[in-house]
């Protein structure tokens, strides 16, 4: 997989030597990632590109953007 889009704080699925869990990112290595286990029970940090299956964006609710803008009275003179 390629991992241009994961980002630091991403939930991926990975298939290490046979055994599959699913893991938090926290930082982005030249030829992997460096992972946080969800489940304790599993010890490895760090995982290839090869050993990841899936990817999930950690994103969270949109944030709310400013309300528009009304045009001035000199705008609106200007006739643009």
């Amino acid at each position: 997989m390629r991992l241009a889009n994961v980002l630091v704080g991403d939930i991926v699925l990975v298939n290490r030597k046979g055994r599959v869990f699913h893991a938090l990112v926290t930082h982005i290595e030249p030829h992997g990632l460096g992972v946080e286990p969800i489940d304790r029970r599993i010890t490895y940090r760090r995982c290839g590109a090869r050993e990841v299956i899936g990817h999930w964006a950690r994103r969270g609710r949109p944030q709310e953007g400013e309300p528009t803008l009304a045009p001035t009275e000199q705008q609106l003179e200007l006739g643009l």
